[in-house]
């Protein structure tokens, strides 16, 4: 479900900030034809990724309407493939976790003060408005078009009833469709309740149908509702689905890809299909359609060939050489375009055998060559098993669906490992998927000619008045002045690109630990590469302040697992400082290993290094200062910082890792600053099973940051401020009518301290765009670059933020939903905050996408997961020790 909250609002800021904020910056402040894409040759992929609304059922003429119908489960029928139906009792419909907030309808603008409806908080009711006012106004072009409605048209709701009753819904159907031509023919119906696009004449309408015995069924249709345009997005999302399949493009996931126009790369057997994904919903400026550009990547080589390749490779255990390399693979069969999911594969059956069909027994030889006119080469190669998952006609029981596909007609699709380590093959393919500003805007025009040339796709829009603005959507923008640094005795500008790094080598870090008692491991073979790192740790790291003695040097013989762990073992001593491992090659195992005994057998920084790193002479200096850097922030030193004039304000990153194999435990990683610099951090994470609360991690984390701030600066922060990554449309509501509470529930109850809370959700996973106009076209938008205002949700507190520069195709702005603010600060405070925080993670000299704290909160809760897998010591929760 769609969470859409009417929030409208400033409160009153800390005032110092305010006035930090006013002095710094001044006064700035479809047919069968193919279809052209217009993604041209050199078009580049989008990363991230939107949160479509629920999909419904095909009933009637048109899939599912409104949310209304969310409750009502369809049997959904996978025709003219051969299946096998298991049935079990599964989870179910998905369920409704969060109750929608109801809007009044004369709420149109967010900075509204109009009274909100009693579900909703006292934070809701006490906001003015939610637009920033600071920064250089600027004109952006966004990758949006207006949806324009019919005043006349819309989504009517009417019950239906049948005189004498009928149970069956075939039968109500087929009953009502004898009259369809009466009311437009455009409809849906469930059975119960019918959807129209126009109104009819009277409110009780009458139609009188014959039974097969001759008895008159009389049909009353009785009006109830208009729907609201907050409960047809669902219904608009559908019909944009099926033009989409009228222009003939493929479905992956959510996103829809041209398969008459792919990009070949011949020496590879790949492909390239480009496409869009779209989403229709209700938005400040209005109805919306954001559309953004997207690419899928197949092989022109069939499964099959691949299990030919891994039995020639290794036969003696070829079964599980193959499910380890395929189990979890997307395919799709070119004889129908549709995609599955690799579950399994069976090898005790082939293409000879068996399975009913309506009724009759056929083997799979004579299905496809009855259905598909195709003739399976291989009779004995295994079969691809495929699950999916269906509901039970009028059931909220699910079923599984068991097909079994020939691996001769299955393509892979999408980036396996072998394509992502070839740099080579990934910068060839990158020519078709980095899109630039000009390319995108160009695809969004070729995508409303498309619909506009296509009969069938003007249709379905005019049946339910509907129509598309020709142009793309002009917004108004701000961008936010250069940012100043701050290091030990200097403080450069951050430029126009947000980029320091030539300041970085240069300059006195802001907080140093010489490094006087380490440790180096490393193996015989790497005895040059070790001399040269050493070499350059003692000579080229005093430009910015940073002593470094002699290492203590410990050669092993192999690069084994355990040699490795032996060597930290018996050599770390309660006087080390930090231990650095150079090794042959990379191996996950070996670094997981390393790590699990440096953080959490015996507590100690670490820092693990490829020795092919170090083999490049002519950029050694610098790859040894960046190690350098991150070995002195794993100690507990700072860097730099940047002028955030908050007074005893905590600020907090939360991000969760979810383990893709294991599919059970998760970890959830706290982050909270520890100083007013904001360049001291105190980190936590706790691993939990798959059926224990996240929150119950997070209070933890939370509490002991608390305590651990008190110690720092001898009393609790007024206002702790928690910026919480990984959460999409549909966790909103729980995260502030249940998360929020929690915690500050919890802080009560443990440290009897009423906590003021506000709580920041970070999204980067969203198809969202905007560029910048010129003369010349279109451009990336600065860093600062910020949006509050016609593409921000019509019923949340959000914006979206440019933070980084690209040198590269299309920059990715990053949505920021303010769920919950008890200090009330204004709008604009929020928005430079989460703008400065994204120039204080240590691991790069300029701008990340996300502020630093819930980069800090990911890369933890990654290391966590993927490699200790579990606590790390609390010696070192104060230091950046998995950078």
């Amino acid at each position: 479900m769609q969470l859409r909250l009417k929030m409208a609002t400033r409160g009153r800021g800390l005032f110092q900030l305010e006035e930090d904020i006013k002095s710094s910056l001044g006064s700035s402040s479809g047919s069968d034809k193919t279809k052209d894409s217009g993604l041209g040759t050199g078009s580049r992929t989008s990363t991230g990724e939107r949160r479509r609304l629920g999909r419904g059922k095909i009933l009637d003429d048109i899939p599912s309407v409104c949310s209304k119908l969310s409750s009502i489960s369809v049997g959904r029928g996978f025709l003219n493939e051969p299946i096998e139906v298991v049935s079990t009792l599964g989870s179910g419909a998905r369920s409704i976790i969060a109750k929608k907030i109801e809007v009044p309808k004369e709420e149109t603008s967010k900075s509204s003060t109009t009274t909100p409806p009693e579900n909703t908080s006292n934070f809701f009711a006490s906001l003015k408005t939610i637009h920033g006012t600071k920064g250089l106004p600027v004109k952006v072009a966004c990758n949006y078009i207006r949806i324009n409605s019919d005043p006349n048209k819309g989504v009517f709701v009417y019950e239906v009833r049948f005189s004498p009753n009928i149970d069956s819904t075939s039968l109500r159907r087929q009953y009502l469709n004898e009259h369809s031509d009466k009311f437009g023919g455009v409809r849906t119906f469930d059975g119960v309740t019918l959807y129209l696009p126009i109104k009819l004449k009277d409110s009780l309408t009458t139609f009188i149908s014959k039974a097969n015995d001759r008895s008159n069924i009389e049909i009353r249709i009785l009006f109830k509702r208009r729907e609201t345009l907050k409960d047809c997005i669902h219904l608009y999302n559908v019909l944009f689905d099926r033009i989409m399949k009228t222009l003939n493009y493929v479905r992956f996931d959510r996103k829809q890809f041209d398969p008459t126009s792919p990009k070949v790369i011949p020496q590879q057997k790949l492909e390239v299909w480009p496409g869009y994904v779209t989403a229709v919903d209700e938005y400040e400026g209005g109805l919306l359609l954001c559309c953004d550009v997207s690419h899928r990547l197949l092989c022109q080589k069939t499964v099959y060939e691949t299990l030919v390749e891994i039995y020639k490779s290794n036969p003696q255990s070829v079964q599980e050489m193959a499910k380890k390399a395929l189990l979890g693979s997307i395919v799709i069969t070119r004889y129908n375009n549709k995609t599955y999911r690799i579950d399994d594969i069976c090898f005790d059956r082939s293409p000879q055998s068996t399975f009913s069909v309506k009724g009759f027994t056929v083997n799979f030889l004579d299905y496809y060559r009855q259905n598909y006119n195709i003739t399976i080469r291989d009779k004995n190669q295994p079969l691809i098993i495929c699950i999916k998952k269906q509901r039970k006609s009028q059931s909220p029981q699910t079923e599984d669906l068991i097909l079994c596909l020939i691996p001769e007609l299955c393509y892979l699709t999408g980036l396996r490992d072998e394509i992502r380590s070839d740099q080579r093959l990934m910068r060839e393919i990158a020519t078709f998927t980095r899109v630039t500003p000009n390319q995108r805007v160009e695809s969004l025009k070729k995508f409303y000619t498309n619909i506009s040339q296509s009969p069938e796709s003007c249709k379905i829009l005019s049946d339910w008045g509907l129509s598309l603005v020709p142009s793309y959507e002009e917004i108004s923008a701000r961008q936010f002045e250069e940012e100043k640094i701050y290091f030990a005795q200097n403080v450069v500008s951050a430029g126009h690109n947000a980029d320091f790094s030539k300041h970085v080598a240069t300059n006195e870090l802001l907080e140093i630990f010489p490094i006087n008692n380490w440790l180096l491991i490393h193996c015989k073979v790497d005895t040059k590469v070790a001399a040269s790192f050493c070499e350059h740790m003692q000579r080229n790291t005093r430009s910015f302040g940073l002593t470094v003695h002699p290492a203590r040097i410990v050669v092993i013989n192999n690069d084994r697992i355990d040699t490795y762990v032996n060597a930290l073992r018996q050599n770390i001593t309660r006087d080390t400082q930090i231990v650095v491992c150079i090794c042959t090659t990379s191996r996950d195992d070996r670094y997981a290993a390393i790590k699990k005994t440096c953080c959490a057998e015996i507590p100690i920084p670490s820092q693990v290094i490829n020795s092919r790193t170090l083999q490049n002479e002519t950029k050694n200096r610098a790859i040894v200062q960046k190690i350098a850097l991150q070995m002195n922030c794993k100690l507990g030193g700072s860097l730099w910082s940047i002028r955030i004039p908050f007074k005893n304000v905590m600020i907090c990153g939360v991000d969760v890792y979810h383990d893709a194999f294991q599919k059970g435990n998760s970890v959830a990683a706290f982050v909270a600053s520890l100083n007013s610099k904001y360049s001291k951090w105190y980190s936590k994470a706790v691993i939990q099973s798959k059926r224990e609360e996240i929150l119950s991690g997070l209070c933890s984390c939370l509490i002991s940051a608390l305590k651990e701030y008190e110690v720092e600066n001898r009393r609790f922060p007024d206002n702790v401020i928690i910026y919480r990554d990984g959460v999409g449309d549909g966790q909103l509501q729980v995260c502030a009518s249940y998360e929020v509470p929690q915690l500050e529930e919890a802080c009560r109850k443990m440290l009897n301290y009423i906590i003021k809370i506000t709580f920041i959700v970070v999204q980067k996973r969203i198809n969202t765009r905007y560029f910048s106009m010129n003369r010349h076209g279109f451009e990336n938008p600065a860093p600062g670059t910020i949006v509050d205002t016609t593409i921000t949700r019509a019923r949340l507190y959000d914006f979206f933020l440019v933070s980084q520069a690209v040198k590269q195709g299309s920059v990715s702005p990053t949505h920021y939903v303010v769920l919950r603010d008890d200090a009330q600060y204004s709008p604009d405070i929020i928005q430079r905050l989460s703008y400065k925080l994204c120039f204080l993670y240590y691991n790069w000299p300029g701008t990340i996408r996300n502020p630093a704290c819930c980069q800090y909160a990911h890369k933890m809760a990654y290391l966590v997961g993927q490699s200790i897998k579990r606590p790390t010591s609390e010696d070192l929760s104060k230091k950046l020790f998995y950078l």
